[in-house]
């Protein structure tokens, strides 16, 4: 990493990240996106830094600040959660497709005993067009 840029993203509902269009292979939001007010515009402005066929990595968990996230999350469970980004997406009008989400949390056992150890941890991921 040789450079970066602090922003309040929903400081603004026009939100411009500081870089050119079609500037980056891949965009990650990490454990954040729960706390957007403006997530569809958001997404759309990560559309447009990203390149043609550019990949965006939405990481989540069901771990938040309750008094901060938006009321959206907060009355929803992990598979919820990941329509909902997956929504983000289809719906913010930046081109994605081959959304997907993915369970990243370690577990234990097997078959319908397969415990979480620690933390859930999903990723929901796009290709841009």
């Amino acid at each position: 990493l040789t450079e970066w840029a602090v922003q309040n993203l929903n400081e603004n509902k026009n939100v411009k990240l500081p870089y050119e269009n079609d500037s980056f292979d891949v965009v990650m939001c990490q454990l954040s996106i729960d706390y957007l007010i403006h997530p569809l515009e958001v997404m759309k402005e990560v559309a447009r830094v990203l390149k043609p066929g550019g990949k965006v990595a939405i990481l989540i968990s069901n771990r938040l600040f309750l008094t901060k996230a938006v009321g959206l999350w907060t009355g929803s469970d992990d598979i919820e959660h990941a329509y909902t980004v997956g929504s983000y997406l289809h719906y913010c009008g930046g081109g994605f497709g081959d959304i997907k989400a993915e369970d990243l949390s370690t577990r234990k056992k097997s078959g319908k005993e397969r415990m979480i150890v620690g933390d859930p941890l999903y990723v929901i991921t796009a290709t841009k067009s």
